[in-house]
């Protein structure tokens, strides 16, 4: 009796906190709209959904990895990493004309790009999640580590320069669907799509919420915390390979520095989204309205020409104040 009125209770608090963020973006939408009427035009809606998308993608793998009572603070540093492997692939490839590359190797550079940095966002994932599990250390800290070691990386396989796509490989950054939805708002909404599927419906999911509410107790009642730990890293790191191929395709060059910002970016949209940093608490609706309102301050800032500087002081406050209410909210269950 006593678990199922926590149960209702929680569920209450996240409708409440769904509910909160709408009013937020509503408001945000209302004002500037008022200033500037061209916001809510479909073309600028568009625009948004398209900003967004690269870091809805990263956020996804986040809040499912904070869910279990983890963080990974690295995603920035992979994605500039994964970045640089595909500029360097498709520009010697099929870039500049290069004696000696022969025109199957070149027809090959771009399912080359990808899958290798599919795997690469699969093995970087895999190691972050063994090495904080067998360390026994803060995740917070291993994968502060693991981003510096990554930039670093970075550093050196591009050696400081930056490698251009010269037109190749747009068509999944740039390309629209009836040359009106953009792709990686497509990709966006299947990622959150299959977050609220697997949080919700399946198994893997709730064992999530179990490990970040109680990881011991989660233990005793039979769950492979480790696995699922080391699962939730490897999903991470593979929502960041997504997104790096959907980047570099967009912006059709990369530099050892390309990614770093989505990782901060993408943690400030999962906590203004209510996913509890301790874990065991949050969903893919908290998790998309808080990307939403990321980025519906930075356009409506450009909208109604206000210095965009004024972007990271406002979220950071946002932080600030949704890790507060959270905090007290917790206190009082």
């Amino acid at each position: 009796m006593n678990s199922a009125v926590a149960t209702v209770g929680k569920k209450k608090t996240r409708i409440t906190q769904s509910i909160v963020l709408i009013g937020i973006i509503v408001a945000i939408c209302a004002v500037t709209s008022i200033v500037n009427p061209r916001f809510l035009r479909i073309q600028n809606i568009i625009n948004i959904f398209q900003q967004i998308s690269i870091l809805g993608i990263v956020a996804c793998g986040i809040g499912m990895l904070l869910v279990a009572g983890q963080i990974d603070i690295s995603v920035g540093s992979q994605i500039s990493l994964m970045g640089v492997i595909i500029g360097m692939v498709i520009e010697k490839l099929v870039g500049k004309p290069i004696p000696g590359v022969q025109a199957w190797q070149a027809a090959l550079a771009i399912p080359l790009a990808v899958v290798a940095t599919l795997v690469l966002g699969f093995l970087m994932g895999l190691l972050n999640g063994i090495v904080v599990i067998k360390s026994r250390a803060a995740s917070f800290i291993i994968t502060l580590g693991f981003m510096t070691a990554y930039h670093g990386a970075a550093l050196l396989t591009s050696g400081g320069y930056g490698y251009s796509l010269y037109g190749h490989f747009e068509l999944l950054g740039r390309g629209r669907v009836l040359n009106i939805i953009p792709i990686p708002i497509l990709f966006f909404l299947g990622v959150v799509l299959i977050t609220y599927l697997v949080l919700k419906y399946f198994r893997y999911g709730r064992f999530l919420y179990a490990i970040g509410g109680n990881r011991k107790a989660a233990y005793v009642s039979g769950i492979n915390t480790n696995r699922i730990t080391i699962i939730a890293y490897v999903v991470t790191g593979m929502c960041s390979a997504l997104a790096a191929l959907i980047l570099i395709s967009r912006v059709g060059s990369a530099t050892a520095t390309t990614g770093d910002a989505y990782g901060l970016d993408a943690l400030a949209g999962v906590i203004v989204g209510g996913v509890a940093l301790s874990g065991g608490r949050g969903n893919a609706l908290n998790i998309f309205l808080g990307v939403m309102l990321i980025g519906l301050i930075s356009n409506a800032l450009i909208i109604m020409t206000i210095d965009p500087y004024m972007r990271d002081v406002i979220i950071g406050l946002i932080i600030i104040i949704a890790v507060t209410i959270a905090q007290y909210t917790s206190e009082r269950e």
